[in-house]
């Protein structure tokens, strides 16, 4: 659970940073790459918990 409360906070955050980047207050290829970043954690975290990990044979 703490992993998603991250991944979402770090979206809100990069997307401000983004959103400066658009108006020239903050370098935009960083935004960008933040943004991405943190979009790419937060679905790898949703993904990471519903895995198939195959049947078990005793």
């Amino acid at each position: 659970m703490k992993k998603v409360i991250i991944g979402l906070l770090s979206i809100v955050a990069s997307f401000c940073l983004f959103t400066l980047g658009l108006m020239n207050l903050f370098p935009l290829l960083l935004g960008t790459a933040l943004l991405y970043l943190s979009i790419f954690f937060s679905i790898f975290c949703f993904n990471e918990r519903r895995r198939f990990k195959g049947m078990r044979m005793k």
